[in-house]
């Protein structure tokens, strides 16, 4: 009885009061279905986790689970799909009701199409508009599916659907490794389990069995190779990445560890005013990380700019190699030039270039720059607009409550009683109490956390990402704002801005005027880093570090030696005093490096995929050589179970010489490797034929007349038991030949001789 017959033998049973509960939640495989079914949850609750919601989230998946369990003794699988459809298209109808206006506004049948793309790509569901909403309404069509197939004993089915559900978030990045690994674990153990309980099931698939388990734990471990993946793939080490690209490069932050600094010219801006260059700012914090949430919409006319008093500011970047933004003062409320007409701007007012920018453009951009006084601030209302509020002071659900509690403690000690007191209390404490370090080890959990309470150093991320959260903990709406510093001043109002001069700070709302920037990052330490990395460049004699304006000659000495800095690193290890330095600092790498801490030293070797002390390569490590033994295992594997390793044994068996046994044995295994070859170019011996009547027939084919030379000496051999030795080495070799004339290019060899 086929495995389906055996499932629909067991499809109405019920088992415990009044039988209520369908048997085939009782079997074993259901363990396995479970296991994915609450790895797609987690990965659900991961988003209910930063949003809020994992309590309703809790009540919908429960009741869809009941439901679907319910049902299964009820209804037949087709009207159960027929219900999960409508379950699903009811919830995007609700969830496109749910969007408000003007973003329904702004989309069209291309933008849903891009971003469905984009999604199994690799972009978050966070960058979702109402996501939410959108959890509520999707997660119960799989858990009903799950709990009804389970429930009709259709384990492999209710895998399926789990694992599809969990493949869904792995690609957009939703899913981390261990929520990953568990759901491949749950769909085998589902898949291994059910075959198991099959009569016969385990002696006729086991092999099945094992290559699908081989596959699906390498397919866990190299399916992050996509784009914003969940994890980085096991045999690719990329090393440190550049500060610049984990800050302005996508639409979703990253916070790293230890990171280096590029001295390359990105651009020169002309400005009457020095501020740090607005790139893009993000809203949502997921605990690890940020993401820009929301859509782009052609920018049609001029943004009005903040509600308070601002300045209009005229700046023009020149780009020096091909750039995807469009640095400016905040807040930036028109673009001319050549991205004019194909400008974007996006939910938090940023605009950004509709393509990327060529090396050599000049693009001109008006600004609004707010002109408000500490005093004006001080005295701004608190009475800020719900939606402002709830995106802004979003905090991930797992924030554990010491972040705010440290934070009530710095405003008390402050004496802050308004929020703009209160974000430069807390600029303050961070600048005060913590160092800056470029070689950092990047924390678990929630990075603001673990910078309070564990680290003692980091860079511009996780100082701004700190202050945001401290901020949004009492209330206080902020965002995390990512672009560039001013860079080098070469004339009034002319600066250079290199890779190196990336930087992340904080902007704090404040309902009349705007969003206020603020910078909790020390300055001192962190521009003797930028300028120790510009003079390394120089004296290595990098190109693209200098503009015709912004190039000096090295000096072999530093005319005002720097002191030394705080050693600061992540660890928590003690420091010691220092002074500050100026940033126009010039001199020999070398000197400058003998007195700086060596985490300050933007470079410093890493040990992270460098090469043994000989200078030769290094060795792979065992991560990397485990992940290509399993690779090998699960390739033998696959190709044992499509028969490709017993043809290609047969291939070599036949084409080359092997070792002589008895004559009958050559002779016979001479005919078997013969009916291998007919078989293949004409049809295979029929049960019941003979080996006379197989040649026979093959006769009016046009088969090759010398085959029936070798089916006489195996009847010889097989019937009669006796055949000389050189009439069973004669059949051998032609055999031979007939397998070497069989392959193309080897029978176009033989044919030339």
């Amino acid at each position: 009885m086929t495995n389906r017959s055996h499932e629909g033998s067991r499809d109405l049973r019920g088992t415990g009061p009044l039988g209520a509960v369908p048997a085939g939640l009782t079997e074993p495989a259901t363990l396995g279905v479970a296991i994915a079914f609450l790895a797609y949850v987690s990965a659900f609750a991961s988003i209910t986790d930063v949003v809020g919601g994992t309590a309703r989230l809790a009540a919908v998946v429960a009741v869809a689970a009941v439901c679907g369990a319910a049902l299964a003794r009820v209804v037949s699988p087709r009207t159960a799909v027929r219900l999960a459809v409508a379950l699903f298209g009811a919830g995007l109808f609700g969830y496109y009701l749910a969007i408000p206006g003007s973003r329904v506004a702004i989309g069209s049948l291309g933008a849903v199409a891009l971003d469905v793309v984009s999604l199994l790509t690799g972009l978050s569901v966070l960058r979702l508009a109402l996501v939410d909403v959108w959890v509520l309404v999707i997660a119960p069509v799989p858990t009903f599916l799950v709990a009804y197939l389970a429930g009709r004993a259709r384990h492999v089915a209710a895998a399926t659907v789990a694992g599809g559900t969990l493949g869904f978030f792995v690609l957009t990045g939703d899913a981390g490794d261990a929520v990953t690994l568990a759901g491949v674990v749950g769909v085998a153990v589902a898949v291994g389990l059910s075959t198991v309980s099959v009569p016969g099931g385990l002696r006729s698939h086991g092999g099945t069995l094992a290559a699908v388990l081989a596959v699906m734990v390498l397919a866990s471990a190299t399916v992050t190779v996509l784009p914003a993946g969940a994890a980085q793939p096991w045999a690719v080490d990329r090393g440190a990445p550049g500060i610049e690209s984990t800050l302005v490069a996508d639409d979703e932050l990253e916070i790293v560890g230890t990171t280096r600094l590029s001295p390359e010219v990105r651009f020169t801006m002309e400005s009457p005013v020095e501020r740090n260059w607005h790139v893009a700012s993000y809203d949502t914090y997921t605990g690890d990380g940020w993401v820009r949430s929301g859509e782009e919409r052609p920018l049609e006319a001029p943004l009005s700019g903040p509600p308070g008093d601002a300045r209009a500011v005229e700046s023009t970047f020149t780009t020096e190699t091909e750039m995807e933004t469009i640095p400016a003062p905040w807040q930036a409320v028109d673009v001319g030039g050549v991205v004019g007409g194909a400008a974007q701007v996006d939910d938090r007012g940023t605009i950004r270039p509709g393509g990327p920018i060529l090396e050599g453009d000049q693009v001109a951009v008006e600004s609004r720059v707010l002109d408000a006084s500490p005093a004006e601030l001080r005295n701004a209302s608190t009475d800020y607009d719900p939606t402002i509020e709830e995106r802004y002071t979003q905090l991930p659900e797992s924030t554990p409550d010491r972040v705010g509690e440290r934070t009530a403690e710095v405003l008390a000690e402050a004496d802050a009683e308004n929020p703009y007191d209160e974000a430069a209390a807390i600029e303050s404490y961070l600048i005060e109490e913590y160092d800056y370090s470029l070689t950092i080890d990047r924390p678990e959990g929630d990075i603001a956390d673990a910078f309070l309470f564990e680290m003692t150093a980091g860079y511009c991320t996780y100082f701004a990402t700190t202050m945001v959260a401290m901020l949004r903990s009492q209330g206080v709406p902020a965002k995390l704002a990512t672009g560039y510093s001013s860079g080098q001043q070469v004339d009034t109002d002319e600066y250079v801005v290199r890779g190196q001069d990336a930087h992340a700070w904080v902007m704090v709302y404040f309902p009349e005027h705007g969003w206020v920037e603020f910078d909790p990052t020390p300055s001192a330490e962190r521009n003797l880093a930028r300028d120790i990395r510009l003079a390394e460049a120089r004296s290595d004699g990098a190109e693209n570090v200098d503009t015709d304006r912004s190039g000096f000659e090295i000096s072999t000495n530093v005319e005002e030696e720097p002191n030394q800095l705080p050693e600061a690193n992540a660890s928590g290890n003690e420091t010691t005093a220092g002074n500050d330095t100026e940033s126009g600092l010039n001199g020999s790498s070398s000197t400058v490096n003998d007195s700086v801490p060596e985490e300050l030293r933007p470079d410093a070797p890493s040990t992270v995929g460098a090469p043994d002390g000989d200078g030769g390569p290094s060795l792979p490590s065992r991560e990397v050589l485990g992940y290509w033994l399993l690779f090998v295992v699960v390739a033998t594997a696959g190709a044992r179970h499509v028969g490709a390793t017993d043809r290609a044994y047969h291939a070599a068996r036949l084409r080359l010489p092997s070792r002589s046994r008895t004559p009958r044995a050559d002779a016979e295994r001479a005919f078997a490797d013969l009916e291998r070859i007919l078989a293949r170019r004409y049809r295979e011996r029929r049960p019941g034929e003979t080996p006379r009547a197989y040649l026979d027939g093959l006769r009016a084919r046009g088969v090759d007349d010398r085959v029936h030379a070798i089916g006489e000496v195996y009847e010889r051999a097989a019937y009669a038991g006796d055949v000389s030795r050189e009439d069973a080495d004669a059949a051998r070799r032609t055999v031979r030949r007939l397998a070497l004339e069989s392959t193309p290019l080897l029978g176009r060899l033989f044919d030339r001789k």
